[in-house]
């Protein structure tokens, strides 16, 4: 499976070395840009096929495969919680109130339910319970705990996503924690699906983009239901990522 996953991504760079385009359109183009002109200068450089097809395999699955289990998630628990599915409905009929329109980005401030539902999926599903490791650039002490410099440090992401005294019931499905008095979206510093501070992960935003239009456009169109298998199992399986 690896070998095809990289032949596959190998097989489009090589399509790219055919017709690279100035200024680039993507990625890939930039890179082999750079790679040309670095090439030219005869100064050392890292810029070599290998090392695209690394970064391209790097770009896949650290986007895809989180962002469709999240999907998958949040699939789940519409079917588990009929009553969340009937209000996100309502909210996507009374302010698109056409199957045929498709979502965009522009719509995102007037739809804090479905906003909402999203952040709650984000929360329960916890797809990533353990953060990635950071090391101590110096010596620390934390509440009177001595850590040195190199100690290897994990997150807890889930430690914070289930603290009750943040989110009230936490093991309850509710989108509604994060809906102000008036209906409108309210920020929780709590939130940390994508962990926290500078090294928290870069493709935050694009994911956030990602889950509201396929979400957002996956209901404006369908309803979902349970299959011949009955209500799916929310269950986590854990991983890489807990599915």
């Amino acid at each position: 499976m690896n070998n095809q996953f990289f032949d596959f991504h190998e097989k489009q760079i090589n399509e790219h070395l055919n017709s690279i385009i100035s200024p680039p359109t993507d990625f890939v183009e930039a890179f082999l840009l750079e790679k040309q002109r670095m090439d030219a200068s005869g100064a050392p450089h890292y810029f070599t096929i290998e090392q695209l097809v690394a970064v391209v395999g790097d770009l896949w699955f650290a986007g895809q495969e989180t962002t469709s289990t999240t999907l998958n998630w949040g699939i789940a628990f519409l079917i588990n919680y009929p009553n969340v599915q009937n209000k996100v409905h309502e909210e996507l009929d009374s302010i698109i109130g056409d199957f045929d329109r498709i979502i965009t980005m522009a719509d995102r401030p007037s739809l804090p339910y479905l906003n909402a539902l999203i952040n709650e999926v984000q929360r329960m599903s916890n797809l990533l319970p353990l953060n990635l490791p950071h090391t101590l650039t110096k010596d620390v002490k934390v509440d009177g705990y001595y850590f040195p410099k190199d100690t290897i440090i994990i997150p807890q992401i889930s430690a914070v996503l289930a603290d009750g005294e943040i989110f009230e019931k936490p093991e309850e499905f509710n989108p509604e924690r994060f809906l102000d008095e008036n209906g409108k979206l309210k920020k929780v510093d709590e939130l940390i699906p994508f962990s926290v501070g500078k090294r928290q992960c870069l493709g935050e935003s694009l994911a956030r983009m990602e889950l509201f239009l396929f979400l957002g456009n996956l209901l404006n169109k369908y309803k979902f239901m349970p299959g011949n298998d009955g209500i799916p199992s929310l269950k986590r399986i854990n991983g890489g990522t807990a599915r």
